[in-house]
């Protein structure tokens, strides 16, 4: 009897061992999978970190690129740098597409930083610089977005023009909620286009088409 329970006792505490020891082992693996969750974790965010810095140098090369394509001889290095720095930070904090933005400077004064518009009749229209930008426009914009023009002079300046032409399109893209209506905006004004919209006439379609078409040139350009 006494063999039994001392057998009993033996057996209770090989057991307990044993519970002891897998605990112990279970425990050990258990940090070994949490260890390995985390290296998998961090070593993740590097890839993410990493691809997008790789995006960003895509992206600042594809303007720089555009920039070529579109302008040839009219900007100087020193001017395609500037902006290619300042399109791409407004492409990353506004998240509209640089190449869109390349197509209606291609369209609107092929690069030339000191274009100056005419009407058809060959009377000037008061368009200036790359984006074509009006005076009058230009200082209503320039004032709502912090940016100093004191004379039509400034908007010969690509880096001015640039950020003043965005910013009005930006503008127009936040009213109509709709790209189309932002670029017929653009081109022919707010007034006429919200005349058309309200009236329910067609729609001057022509110059959207226009730079859809700078688009895909440019894009094919760019990717070649």
């Amino acid at each position: 009897m006494r063999l039994s329970i001392l057998n009993l006792i033996f057996a209770c505490i090989l057991t307990a061992v044993f519970m002891v020891f897998m605990f112990a082992k279970w425990q050990n693996k258990n940090e070994q999978i949490k260890a390995l969750n985390s290296e998998i974790l961090t070593t993740q965010a590097k890839i993410n970190i990493l691809e997008e810095q790789g995006n960003k140098a895509l992206t600042y090369v594809r303007i720089r690129r555009g920039l070529d394509v579109m302008s040839g001889r009219r900007l100087s290095e020193r001017q395609k740098n500037v902006l290619t720095e300042r399109l791409f930070d407004i492409s990353t904090d506004y998240r509209i597409d640089p190449i869109l933005i390349l197509a209606v400077i291609k369209h609107e004064s092929r690069g030339d930083p000191n274009a100056r518009g005419a009407f058809s009749s060959g009377a000037e229209s008061g368009a200036l610089g790359l984006m074509q930008i009006k005076y009058e426009s230009a200082l209503e914009v320039a004032r709502s977005v912090g940016i100093r023009i004191s004379s039509p002079e400034d908007l010969f300046n690509p880096e001015i023009n640039l950020m003043v032409g965005t910013a009005y399109l930006l503008r127009l893209i936040a009213k109509y909620q709709d790209l189309q209506h932002a670029l017929m905006a653009y081109n022919v004004g707010l007034g006429t286009l919200d005349g058309k919209l309200r009236a329910g006439t067609a729609l001057p379609t022509r110059y959207y088409n226009r730079i859809m078409q700078e688009y895909q040139f440019l894009v094919d350009r760019i990717f070649e």
